[in-house]
């Protein structure tokens, strides 16, 4: 007979309205705390017909006799219940006896996490960030590479692709209330086992599913402490664990048919593989018969044979931006041992350097939680990222290969005895190099099997019989996709390395072990090519002696201006005027400072080249400017160059843009005028001044005289810079030479990064390239006459 619905009286409703407020819950968290859909709590408060059990359930946790709100009298509703209420009341009451004494067990088994490398445990709660998971399994859509591609760039991680940014991701949590029995999918390092214990410990607090008992088992030991085929048996495991606790195997029978358990099976794939059929035969002939309970289930993504009948499969979404603020600032005071205060500055710290441009690299693998912890740890060292990734990239790459299996006792069933982490490595920096030069990335599986079979054929040491490769080969594939997350599935068929920055060290690891016989001008062809850029920096970080390559380096930059006479002429002035200032500065550096300046001042519609990296090239070789009165006064004056050019666009759109630009170019050169030291020179510029008209009296004044005055005024400025600074020069470059300057800069800011990386480098070579820099080729030829000559 089923038991007959309850809806709430007006008197009722603002009742619990009142007691939801007090307790300062949404009617989501009220779901979420009962372990139910928000639907029976929405109906509830609208005053609509509920459950019984529901309506009971929902009063109770409002601390609200059910009976009142109802509008029924006590005494009648008791009548009218009793006989069929006794068997639930009971059941309630077996549930928190239970959970009473399965409380202590649940805390030491899911309260703590052992980190890598941390000889102390951290507390889950003070480490514990928000899970989120995708609905739709990443590797299981239908998409060509072409779909991949269209919005793609290589300067951008794979994970900012839109296919990837627009998945719907919903909280872990939700997913877990929405679904009775629920697949956990993960790559390694993802958090599926934290996840899992989260869930037991909500529950066991009572602030999740209120009305079941967590159960966590970690299928390893289960698999381990089977010592023959009849002990494949999850009833017995789970009412020994329970029987551990003082809990009569009776009960737990009852709690099992009646579905009072929220049962986590974590680590689906750390199942020894002579023992994976058996387990995953017991757990589907479980989940069937008692199929009442709750069912959460962990397993890496790739490692997944089984799909069990009823299950709702999920992958857990990579970490974004603000969950990896969140775990960082709570890393450096839960895991470092920091004071609260001590361990919050730390964080924000480590999150502010994380999102420096020259740390994007590093910023891209933090997606993943187990490599955020270990860059978090390597942060607390000395404060600071490392300046060389070289180091960083090969502990990750060890850590997923290896050392995350191996701290937590795991033993994966290699695919051959010789084909080991080392053997991996030479795999992946094979099919790296080959790719990245290829500008592939992404694959199709049957090219990477071929690949694969291409690379077992040339291993001395491994003899693979003839009928047996395609099964290797393929056994190989899921080897490092499953066990170390290096090589991702994208789409159904179709791969990509985990992160861009692995498919770049792995090139450059390639280049390097081959250095004493590779051709360097073949990585050379590439230096313009923004895509090679980290491949440039890390080769020279990793080269035992770098000197050939970036002598090779220089003289290709150098080249690449040498047939435009207009941009050579350029080249000439920016030596002679960097020659005629007094710093105490390196000429290289100050030739940096007047190649930026230019541009600086050549902006809007009179715009020479634009440098995408701002001031980095300068700021390598110079640093701060504000010691030097050369520099400074120059600063100045380029700074009024591009006010007057920025202000003959503006007055031709809005007359507010136009005003601001006034106001610079007054502030400029009023600065220039104070700092300048030559008598004649501050006179005409103070002459010039006063043919300004004031701006904040009338700016329409200003604008009319602007427009009929200001490019007078502007060739007078130019006149009088060019005859006393000889600065100002309008060069007039065209479309193809802004070009060529973009990429000159950008190959030789490449070229000093390259530098400043290289551990082993003779610092003669290094000298003769730093002394020309940015030089003409009739520049650069004096200069090797004179140091021949010397």
């Amino acid at each position: 007979m089923t038991s007959q619905g309850l809806r709430a009286s007006p008197e009722g409703i603002r009742a619990a309205k009142t007691a939801l407020t007090d307790k300062t819950w949404s009617q989501h968290k009220l779901a979420i705390a009962l372990g139910i859909t928000r639907q029976p709590v929405s109906k509830f408060f609208a005053g609509e017909s509920v459950s019984r059990s529901c309506f009971v359930q929902i009063c109770q946790q409002l601390g609200l006799s059910w009976q009142k709100v109802a509008g029924l009298p006590e005494n009648v509703a008791f009548e009218a219940t009793t006989k069929a209420q006794i068997k639930g009341a009971d059941l309630n009451t077996l549930v928190q006896e239970v959970r009473q004494k399965r409380q202590e067990k649940i805390q030491e088994q899911c309260n703590t996490l052992q980190m890598l490398d941390i000889a102390q445990i951290v507390q889950l709660m003070n480490i514990y960030t928000t899970t989120n998971v995708l609905e739709e399994i990443t590797s299981r859509r239908w998409r060509e590479i072409s779909d991949l591609l269209k919005d793609f760039q290589p300067e951008s991680d794979f994970n900012q692709l839109r296919a990837y940014k627009h998945q719907r991701r919903l909280p872990g949590l939700e997913a877990v209330l929405h679904h009775s029995k629920l697949m956990v999918l993960g790559k390694p390092g993802s958090g599926k086992t934290t996840f899992l214990q989260y869930l037991a410990i909500e529950c066991n607090k009572g602030k999740f599913q209120l009305n079941r008992i967590a159960t966590f088992i970690r299928m390893k030991e289960f698999a381990e402490d089977v010592k023959n085929d009849s002990e494949f048996n999850l009833i017995n495991y789970i009412s020994q664990e329970f029987l551990s606790c003082g809990v009569e195997n009776e009960s737990t029978k009852t709690l099992l048919n009646e579905g009072r358990l929220l049962i986590l099976l974590d680590g689906l794939d750390e199942i020894p593989a002579e023992k994976a059929d058996k387990v995953t035969t017991e757990i589907r002939k479980f989940t069937q018969i008692f199929y009442k309970n709750q069912f959460v289930i962990s397993c890496r993504i790739a490692a997944q044979k089984y799909r069990f009948q009823g299950f709702t499969e999920v992958e857990l979404a990579d970490f974004d931006q603000e969950q990896v603020e969140f775990f960082a600032k709570n890393w450096f005071v839960a895991v470092a041992q920091n004071a609260r205060e001590d361990g919050e500055a730390r964080g924000n710290l480590f999150i502010n350097q994380l999102h420096l441009p020259e740390n994007q690299h590093i910023r891209e693998l933090t997606e993943n939680p187990l490599l955020l912890h270990w860059i978090c740890l390597v942060f607390q060292v000395k404060n600071e990222l490392p300046l060389n990734p070289a180091k960083l990239y090969e502990q990750a790459l060890n850590i997923l290969l290896f050392r995350w299996d191996e701290i937590r006792g795991i033993q994966r069933d290699g695919i051959a005895n010789n084909f080991n982490s080392a053997s991996k490595k030479q795999l992946l920096f094979q099919l790296a190099t080959v790719t990245f030069e290829q500008e592939k990335y992404f694959f199709e599986q049957e090219k990477i099997l071929q690949f694969i079979s291409d690379y077992l054929q040339r291993l001395q040491n491994i003899n693979f019989p003839g009928n047996q490769l395609h099964l290797d080969r393929e056994l190989v594939l899921k080897a490092i996709q499953v066990e170390n997350g290096l090589l991702v599935e994208r789409a159904l068929g179709i791969y990509s390395f985990s992160h861009r920055a692995f498919q770049e060290y792995f090139t450059a690891r390639k280049i390097v072990e081959s250095y004493l016989n590779y051709d360097w001008n073949n990585l050379v062809s590439h230096i313009t090519e923004k895509r090679w850029r980290q491949v440039f920096l890390l080769t020279v970080s990793l080269l035992p002696n770098a000197n050939e390559l970036l002598q090779l380096m220089k003289q290709k930059i150098d080249l690449l201006l040498a047939d435009d006479e207009r941009i050579q002429n350029f080249l000439t002035w920016l030596h002679h005027k960097s020659s005629s200032v007094s710093t105490r500065y390196k000429a290289a550096g100050v030739r940096a400072f007047y190649l930026v300046s230019v541009e600086r001042s050549s902006r809007n519609r009179h715009r020479t080249f634009v440098y995408t990296s701002g001031y980095d090239l300068e700021c390598a070789l110079v640093g701060n400017i504000a010691f030097d009165p050369d520099l400074i006064l120059d600063e100045f004056l380029f700074s009024t160059i591009a006010c007057v050019h920025e202000l003959d666009f503006a007055f031709e759109h809005t007359i507010n843009d136009a005003l601001d630009h006034a106001h610079a170019l007054v502030i400029a050169f009023d600065k220039a005028v104070d700092v300048v030291v030559d008598f004649k020179l501050k006179k005409l510029l103070q002459k010039l001044k006063k043919e300004l008209p004031k701006i904040d009296s009338n700016p329409e004044i200003f604008r009319e005289w602007w427009q009929a005055e200001g490019k007078a005024w502007g060739e007078q400025l130019r006149d009088i810079l060019i005859k006393y600074r000889h600065i100002g020069y309008d060069w007039q470059f065209n479309e193809q030479q802004k070009e060529l300057l973009q990429k000159y800069y950008d190959v030789n800011k490449l070229l000093v990064d390259c530098l400043n990386r290289a551990v082993d480098f003779n610092p003669i070579v290094r000298q003769q390239i730093e002394d020309t820099l940015l030089l003409a080729i009739a520049d650069i030829e004096k200069e090797a006459r004179e140091r021949e000559h010397n």
